[in-house]
């Protein structure tokens, strides 16, 4: 067991399905436009917090090496932020962007922002319901360009601004994604990898999971998912 604060971002998630899509650290730092440096901290620094590690690397032999997720590793790629609480892991409390749409009930579910803007969602509501949903800023990862991911929504995007942010990111990015304005936590290194600016084009990667139905009888001020 650890003391160590136990603690997922997106970034580590989609690191995690990098790595298990592609069985190499540096092909995963790639694709989310990171350095290998920065991947393999997020890798040493999940590893001492969990007490065990999120990947196993292979040198040599038939399959000339490479780094597989271990069963922690790929719990985490798979489940997201969903399997925090079974995994004894918090996150650091953030802003939240509070959407509301129409509820389609598809197939595949999702929530119309707009006539041109709907999100792919994963609870059930009645068809032509008004609905308001949450979204983590620390849920959404944003990149130049498309990369394989099991996200179910993937948005083009256009950053109107950068600032400081709440939490463990430090930054914050206010981006348009059709008619519909949402805040994403970054952290400093990709605004410089990624030379993000106001009117830089970008792609949202957003799990329907991450979407979370408001209660009605919560408060507007103070959304409960």
């Amino acid at each position: 067991m650890t003391d160590r604060p136990r603690t997922v971002s997106s970034l580590d998630v989609a690191l995690l399905e990098q790595i298990g899509a592609n069985a190499s650290v540096v092909a995963a730092a790639r694709a989310l436009r990171i350095s290998r440096d920065r991947a393999n901290y997020h890798l040493r620094r999940l590893s001492r917090a969990f007490g065990r590690p999120v990947v196993a690397t292979a040198r040599g032999g038939a399959t000339h090496g490479g780094t597989q997720l271990t069963p922690l590793g790929d719990r985490i790629a798979r489940g997201g932020f969903d399997v925090l609480d079974t995994l004894g892991a918090t996150r650091a409390p953030s802003p939240t962007n509070l959407l509301r749409g129409t509820y389609r009930a598809g197939p595949p579910p999702a929530v119309a922002l707009g006539p041109t803007l709907a999100l792919r969602v994963a609870f059930s509501a009645n068809d032509g319901e008004r609905v308001r949903i949450t979204l983590d800023p620390e849920a959404i990862v944003v990149a130049r360009a498309r990369f394989a991911s099991s996200a179910r929504n993937v948005l083009p995007a256009t950053v109107e601004s950068i600032g400081r942010g709440a939490g463990r990111f430090g930054r914050s990015l206010l981006v348009r994604t059709g008619p519909t304005r949402l805040r994403v936590a970054v952290t400093a290194e990709p605004i410089r990898a990624l030379g993000l600016a106001p009117g830089r084009q970008v792609y949202l990667y957003i799990k329907a999971t991450a979407l979370r139905r408001v209660a009605r009888s919560a408060s507007r001020g103070s959304p409960r998912p």
